[in-house]
C-alpha cells in the first residue's frame, strides 16, 4: 500500500512566508518530512482504506481500535451485513469528522451477536483520526480523460492545486508531488515588460486565473491578482530570475501536476473530462503544527544545519529545535482516546 499522509501544501507555506522567488521543491520536501513525523507521532489524519479482522466475544458489542472512520463493507462469519444491522459508537465519533471505537448490533438486526471465531469479523473501511474533504473548484482536463495509469493530472485552474495536496477524484486518492510541463502559449504578452515590472498586460486575461504560475521565456511568475487583461505578478518565482520580455512573448501556464495514483489504499481509476476534484484537509491544529515543523526545517536547512542565521548587524536567529515540544504535546492531547476495557 502506498501512503500519502501529507498534512499541508506548498501554498500553505507560501501564504505564511510571503516571500518572492520561493523554492517550491525545497518546501515540498520539508512538508513531507514534517507530515511523516506528525503521522508517526500522532496518527493518520487522512483516511486509509483497508480491511481489518476481529474476533468478537459473543455479545452484541464489538470493541475495535478507535480509528474506524467509515465502513465500506462488513461481514460476520461470512454473512455480509447492511447498515441497518449495526451502529457506530460513540455517536458522531470521538470528535467532529473523527473515528469510532465500537460497533453495536442493532435491535431486530439480522444478527444478534458478533462471531467468536478467530478473525470471524471482516471490516473493510476507512481508518484514521480524521476525514474531511472539500471541492477545490477545478476539474479534470486530461484530453478526454485521465487513464488509470497516467502519472500526471491536468486541471482547469492551476491556482487551485499545490504540491502536498492529497486529491480525491471519485473514490481514488492522488497525491500531488510537483509540477509537470506547463500548457504552452495560453495567451501572449501585450507589450514588452522590463525586469522590474510587476503589472503584466496580456492579450486575454480571461484565460488566466489568480494563483496560477506562469512561464515567460525561462522566468516563472506567480499571479497575485488580475483585472481584465492586466495581472499583478510575483517575479522570479522558484529562483528563475527577473529578465525583460518582448511584446507578443508566449505566456505558458502550469496546470499539469505530477501525481502518485491509488494512494492510501484506494484503487487507480479512469476519470473523465470535467470531473470535479476534491482534496482532503486536516484539522486546523494539525495543519498549524505541520506548517510550524516544515518552516523550522526549511529555516534550519538555510543555516547549513548550524541552527543560526543572520549576524550582529541584522540580528541573529537560532533554529536549534525543529520539533516544538510544547505545541506537539498540546495537540497530541486533542486526539488522545483512553483504551476501552
Amino acid at each position: 500500500m502506498k501512503y500519502a499522509q501529507w498534512f499541508c501544501t506548498v501554498n500553505d507555506l507560501v501564504a505564511d512566508k510571503q516571500a518572492p522567488g520561493v523554492d517550491e521543491a525545497r518546501m515540498f520536501q520539508a512538508i513531507k518530512d514534517a507530515s511523516d513525523w506528525v503521522q508517526k507521532d500522532i496518527g493518520w489524519f487522512l483516511p486509509v482504506t483497508m480491511t481489518n479482522y476481529f474476533t468478537g466475544n459473543g455479545s452484541g458489542k464489538l470493541i475495535i481500535p478507535p480509528s474506524l472512520l467509515a465502513i465500506v463493507s462488513i461481514s460476520n462469519d461470512g454473512v455480509t451485513l447492511s447498515a441497518s444491522d449495526y451502529l457506530l459508537k460513540p455517536d458522531h465519533g470521538f470528535w467532529a469528522n473523527g473515528p469510532f471505537g465500537k460497533i453495536e448490533v442493532k435491535v431486530n438486526a439480522s444478527l444478534s451477536n458478533w462471531s467468536t471465531e478467530q478473525d470471524g469479523i471482516e471490516v473493510e473501511g476507512r481508518w484514521g483520526k480524521y476525514e474531511r474533504s472539500a471541492e477545490i473548484g477545478a476539474t479534470v482536463q486530461n484530453d478526454t480523460q485521465q487513464s488509470n495509469s497516467q502519472s500526471t493530472l491536468k486541471v482547469s485552474d492551476g491556482g487551485r492545486v499545490s504540491p502536498g495536496m492529497v486529491l480525491l477524484i471519485g473514490d481514488e486518492q492522488e497525491s500531488v508531488s510537483g509540477w509537470s510541463d506547463p500548457t504552452e502559449s495560453v495567451t501572449l504578452l501585450n507589450g514588452g515588460i522590463s525586469a522590474n515590472d510587476e503589472i503584466v498586460t496580456v492579450d486575454n486575461g480571461a484565460l488566466l486565473n489568480t494563483g496560477e504560475m506562469l512561464r515567460i521565456g525561462f522566468e516563472q511568475m506567480k499571479i497575485k491578482d488580475k483585472r481584465s487583461d492586466q495581472v499583478s505578478v510575483i517575479r522570479g518565482w522558484n529562483g528563475t530570475g527577473r529578465v525583460l520580455h518582448a511584446d507578443n512573448a508566449p505566456v505558458d501556464v502550469y496546470r499539469t501536476v505530477n501525481v502518485e495514483r491509488g494512494m492510501n489504499g484506494t484503487d487507480a481509476a479512469v476519470h473523465v473530462l470535467t470531473t470535479a476534484i476534491s482534496r482532503y484537509v486536516v484539522p486546523d491544529d494539525v495543519l498549524l503544527l505541520t506548517k510550524e515543523i516544515a518552516t523550522l526545517s526549511v529555516n534550519k536547512a538555510l543555516s547549513g544545519y548550524q541552527g543560526r542565521t543572520g549576524n550582529a548587524d541584522t540580528g541573529v536567529v537560532f533554529y536549534n529545535d525543529i520539533f516544538p515540544r510544547f505545541d506537539i504535546e498540546q495537540i497530541k492531547k486533542n486526539y488522545y482516546i483512553p483504551r476501552a476495557r
